[in-house]
């Protein structure tokens, strides 16, 4: 699949997120307005910046900058255009490195994408909301491992408080997500938040489609980020995600973890 990147003003292509000034004329190259490219390939792995695989020039030309062709444009100055036409929306609040190196495991491109999307959706974009947000999912999900519930959801026929009313339900509304979504009437209200009908199609399209974003409409729905913007202990965390402190001790390693690398 290809993409293109379009220049939303005179901007840079370069080697490194330094300062333009602080680069030399073989580290960056002048991307001007409405310039444009085709991109192999990109991915969010610095902050605010996209990495792009530069194919062909608009011509139809291979592109050879300097004898390199992964180059990092600021996301504020671009834009992403997928085959056919559709701007792609593009958030870089945490990169790659730092999400694989808190869960423990490689995302794909879908699951960064959504994380990012998640965090500036939901306004998680401070240090201390970005560390608990992303500790507590990845212990939730056990370093994503699990992002659909392992029960197979009898135990949630009938569960009128979870909204679900019609036989199957149970099953069809199962845990999914990084804090997982349970029961219809939650489904239903994410659905609607999003505008997106298919969430109603079950536990598999969550967990695949939305695994943060879901768990962010949970977050922001009990003023998680209030609470982090008080310096809370992991310990105040846990509880109102757990309502108790169950797994803390793993919390605290995944805490610690983020503080590391999420800087």
């Amino acid at each position: 699949m290809a993409f293109t990147i379009r220049a939303k003003q005179d901007t840079w292509l370069k080697l490194s997120p330094k300062s333009n000034a602080d680069l030399t004329d073989a580290e960056k190259f002048s991307f001007k307005t409405n310039s444009r490219f085709t991109v192999d390939s990109y991915t969010i792995d610095v902050p605010k910046h996209v990495r792009f695989t530069l194919g062909n020039d608009d011509k139809g030309q291979p592109i050879l900058i300097q004898s390199e062709r992964s180059w990092l444009a600021f996301i504020e100055h671009i834009e992403l255009l997928d085959d056919d036409g559709s701007i792609i929306k593009l958030f870089g609040i945490i990169t790659r490195q730092q999400a694989e190196s808190v869960y423990g495991r490689k995302l794909s491109d879908g699951q960064l994408q959504d994380l990012n999307e998640c965090l500036d959706k939901y306004k998680i974009n401070n240090l201390p909301r970005i560390r608990h947000f992303v500790s507590q999912t990845a212990h939730e999900s056990g370093g994503l491992r699990w992002l659909q519930e392992l029960d197979n959801g009898d135990y949630l026929e009938g569960r009128k408080d979870l909204g679900n009313v019609i036989p199957g339900e149970g099953p069809k509304y199962i845990g999914a997500g990084a804090i997982q979504l349970t029961g219809r009437g939650n489904y239903q209200a994410f659905s609607n938040a999003i505008a997106d009908p298919k969430v109603m199609d079950g536990s598999a399209y969550v967990a695949t489609k939305y695994p943060f974003t879901s768990a962010g409409f949970w977050w922001w729905n009990n003023n998680m980020n209030a609470l982090c913007d008080k310096n809370p202990t992991v310990e105040q965390v846990t509880l109102r995600v757990n309502g108790g402190y169950n797994g803390l001790d793993d919390r605290k390693k995944y805490y610690q973890k983020a503080c590391q690398v999420i800087v």
